[in-house]
């Protein structure tokens, strides 16, 4: 089974067509649930899931228009649905955030890494369910305006949006990951 799993792993790639259905909420259960289990230094569980469906995705397409006026105040109001329409590029989006703590043995940057390595599992949990996921940021979603969109506190940082949905197409599988370049093994 282990070299099943790898396989999975090596199989999985982002798929940026993504059509209905996206997941059930008993499915977004199970996925959340198996992201839940990602490495935690001192099990603080420092990782928040939003789940935005249907018509719930124009307050992520918001975020993109309110950072866009905001970068070209020039822009006119007419350009809002461009913007906002990029939310509606799948089914569902998981907005994927960190919910920080002070601690005397896990520093914030640590509790940041526990949430994006959730959003990974996010992305294996899409996969094992038959569904397809795509890892979205974009200075868009750091904004304070963003943070204030999403119900945000000061201490909540967003680690990204993950689009969700029925890949409609499938890119290739990458063969070689160019892992051995970037590898060091280091013998005593």
């Amino acid at each position: 089974m282990s070299k099943d799993f790898l396989r999975f792993m090596r199989d999985r790639v982002s798929k940026n067509q993504l059509v209905e259905p996206a997941p059930s909420k008993a499915e977004w259960h199970e996925i959340l649930d198996a992201a839940s289990r990602a490495a935690d230094h001192g099990g603080l569980k420092p990782w928040r899931f939003q789940v935005y469906s249907g018509e719930g995705r124009e307050q992520v397409g918001q975020a993109y228009w309110l950072h866009a006026k905001a970068e070209v105040p020039e822009l006119s109001d007419d350009k809002a649905v461009t913007f906002i329409k990029k939310a509606f590029r799948a089914p569902a989006i998981v907005l994927v955030y960190a919910d920080l703590v002070d601690h005397p043995k896990v520093p914030q940057f640590e509790q940041l890494m526990a949430a994006s390595a959730a959003a990974q599992q996010v992305l294996l949990g899409l996969d094992a369910l038959g569904y397809g996921g795509m890892w979205r940021t974009g200075p868009a979603v750091f904004t304070d305006t963003a943070k204030d969109l999403f119900g945000l506190e000061p201490n909540q940082h967003v680690v990204g949006l993950i689009y969700a949905g029925t890949a409609s197409h499938i890119p290739p599988r990458v063969e070689d990951t160019g892992v051995t370049e970037r590898v060091t093994f280091i013998d005593q």
